[in-house]
């Protein structure tokens, strides 16, 4: 039986072959085809047999380069008359020196009289080096995209400086007014006519900017730069009183907050250190009080409030703090509370909460904070919930003036819907305009939905949101951009920061006058 099988196979084999050699022999050879090939700018017909146009190519010669493209595909069958096209393909890199050209650059500076000029600092072009990748197809370009940029030299701006001293009439002022313009600190007294400044680095990075209640002393903090390894920044202090004087460190860095005691004596601050990343610093939410001898010299005791802290949410932004007139609190404002810190245990206490604003970048929006003369109440700012309930608490865009007392007893809504900038202001007790009591100035935001980036109206209110009256602006003048102020000892008047310069408002009539006509004056203070 398995003989059998085996001879079965073996016969329907043969069978097999023989069909396949049978018909070969009738169907014969396969017949040439006409096939046109394009390639290198010239064009040739060929007589092939080739199944597919990759054999085409192969048997007539053609090479293929590794980005060459064929039309129709290597895989495709062949067909009479058919036309294969080969596209050479090159891929070039060049490198390519441009000159970036330098800017022109103007500085207006009241240190110099109307008109005059000098150049401070020549204009260089720069060079960058960039490297192309080029596309070329049959030798013509079809594509050429930037790979990288080189910086060979960095251009460096023309700067020239226009003075501007002497181009405003001489406003009589009360007091010590000083304020930062272009990086430096500068100084008014008795008129602002006789500003004059008192530090010429350019250095001035704000985040602590603190004039003495007397006036004759301000506290300032130095930019320590981009280098990784220098301090966030470095604590000075300046005497006001003495011309050409220069500002001393006081051995202290990395300040985030600094303010003096009502009485002088003492200095409050907290520190941060700088971090990598967005904003390229990290809050150390701590607190210390300071004093010493005399300008000039080291703190001559230091005494910690606070530990640093990470407990608190965002705590890497960091803590707004105000020190009470009478020395006994400080106020703290975090993303989500503001409470009552006692200076002498360090003890806290939370007075209002309120949701964390969601605002999608790298920053935190944190109140501001601003004590009664009496130091029993708070003004700050509260991110509140949306009137309608919609949405999700954090994304509301309410933000209103609220008072709270010390013992928790009080937290009163002053004024709806001002915005997140509003920076409600204390005045000096008994003395705003024909007001008994002391008055609180604020913003008032002109579209209360979009308050981050929009305009303020400037406000004063008693102290118990009554009286709501509008000083700024009126006629043509447009509103203020996140209101920077300061009260007159007096209380009658108010320095505000608007386009780039300092104007001195009167409470009682509204009268503005311009201060300085730089285009580069803010953070402004007023003492004594």
């Amino acid at each position: 039986m398995r003989f059998e099988i085996r001879d079965l196979r073996f016969g329907i084999l043969a069978l097999i072959l023989s069909l396949g050699l049978l018909t070969l022999l009738a169907c014969g050879p396969p017949e040439p085809m006409s096939v046109t090939i394009v390639v290198d700018g010239g064009q040739r017909v060929v007589q092939t047999t080739a199944a597919t146009v990759r054999d085409v190519l192969d048997e007539n010669g053609v090479i293929l380069g590794e980005l060459d493209r064929v039309e129709p595909d290597l895989w495709v069958e062949t067909t009479p008359d058919m036309t294969v096209t080969v596209v050479r393909v090159e891929e070039k890199l060049e490198a390519v020196r441009e000159v970036v050209p330098f800017e022109h650059k103007t500085i207006k500076s009241e240190a110099m009289a109307e008109g005059e000029t000098r150049l401070i600092q020549p204009g260089a072009n720069g060079e960058v080096e960039i490297t192309y990748r080029t596309v070329l197809e049959d030798g013509e370009e079809v594509s050429r995209n930037e790979l990288r940029r080189a910086t060979i030299s960095e251009a460096v701006d023309e700067i020239i400086v226009v003075g501007t001293h002497g181009a405003l009439v001489s406003v009589p002022i009360s007091g010590t007014i000083t304020y930062i313009s272009a990086g430096n600190a500068w100084l008014m007294r008795e008129a602002s006519g006789g500003r004059r400044p008192l530090t010429s680095e350019g250095d001035l990075d704000s985040r602590v900017f603190a004039l003495s209640p007397d006036g004759r002393q301000l506290l300032l903090t130095r930019s320590g730069g981009t280098d990784p390894t220098a301090p966030l920044n470095t604590l000075w202090v300046i005497t006001t009183t003495v011309l050409g004087e220069t500002a001393q460190p006081l051995g202290l860095e990395g300040l985030n907050y600094g303010q003096w005691s009502s009485d002088g004596g003492r200095f409050a601050y907290s520190t941060a250190e700088r971090a990598g990343g967005s904003p390229g610093w990290k809050a150390n939410n701590d607190l210390w009080i300071a004093s010493f001898a005399e300008a000039g010299t080291s703190p001559i005791s230091v005494t910690q409030v606070l530990s640093p802290s990470a407990e608190s949410v965002y705590s890497w932004w960091g803590t707004n703090y105000a020190w009470s007139p009478d020395g006994r609190y400080f106020a703290y404002a975090q993303a989500d509370q503001v409470g009552l810190i006692d200076a002498a245990s360090g003890e806290r206490t939370p007075l209002i909460q309120f949701p964390v604003y969601h605002t999608y970048g790298e920053w935190v929006w944190t109140p501001g904070l601003s004590w009664s003369p009496d130091s029993r109440f708070i003004a700050c700012v509260v991110h509140s919930p949306s009137e309608m309930g919609e949405g999700s608490p954090e994304d509301s865009p309410i933000f209103d003036v609220w008072v709270v007392s010390t013992d928790g007893q009080v937290k009163v809504q002053l004024a709806s819907k001002a915005g997140m900038w509003a920076a409600p202001h204390w005045s000096p007790v008994g003395q705003a305009s024909d007001r008994q009591e002391s008055a609180i100035a604020y913003g008032r935001a002109q579209d209360p939905y979009n308050s981050q980036l929009g305009l303020y109206d400037l406000y004063v209110m008693d102290r118990d949101g009554s009286n709501d009256l509008k000083l700024f602006p009126s006629g043509d003048e447009v509103g203020l951009e996140a209101p920077q102020m300061a009260w007159s000892p007096n209380g009658d008047q108010l320095v505000i920061a608007h386009h780039g310069n300092l104007y001195r408002l009167d409470v009682a009539n509204g009268r503005l006058q311009q201060l300085t006509a730089d285009g580069e004056s803010g953070h402004p203070r007023w003492s004594r």
